[in-house]
């Protein structure tokens, strides 16, 4: 019975030291600032907005040129994939009513399509393209490489029999 009663004091002290090890473990450490050891709060996540509505286009057309005649534009729309092009009115369409324009900013050289699709002037390539023509060119004689040195004749080509 004495070993028991011996136990009980140890078991009480050890149990002191642990509350009191873990009160000095929480309790606020005096090198910090004064509620430095609060707890972050939580983190707030905000949803994604929508994404914006894609623009439509379609990469096969191109707006070539324009002119304006008796107070009326004209536009020249050319569709790559078809290899087709149409000079067009404001309010005309084509392609089966799919690409119909609604309007010109000539100050920008933007065309606005019918679906908020817009197109603005293509740039020339700056090219010269070569018209072939009916009547034969006269080939110029070839130089010579080396020139004559002054009062030389020149060789008469061979004759052939």
């Amino acid at each position: 019975m004495k070993s028991s009663l011996r136990k009980v004091p140890f078991f009480l002290c050890v149990c002191l030291c642990g509350i009191l090890h873990e009160a000095v473990l929480f309790a606020e450490n005096p090198f910090l600032r004064p509620g430095s050891n609060r707890p972050a709060p939580p983190p707030v996540i905000k949803q994604a907005p929508p994404p914006p509505a894609p623009i439509p286009r379609n990469p096969n057309l191109e707006f070539r040129g324009y002119f304006k005649y008796e107070n009326e534009w004209h536009f020249a729309i050319f569709d790559k994939s078809k290899n087709e092009g149409v000079w067009l009115k404001k309010g005309e369409s084509f392609d089966e009513g799919k690409v119909e324009i609604i309007g010109f900013d000539p100050e920008a050289n933007e065309l606005r399509l019918k679906g908020g699709m817009q197109l603005t002037l293509k740039d020339s390539e700056k090219k010269v393209l070569t018209v072939p023509s009916g009547q034969a060119v006269p080939s110029k004689a070839p130089a010579r490489a080396i020139p004559l040195p002054p009062g030389a004749k020149s060789i008469p080509p061979p004759r052939r029999r």
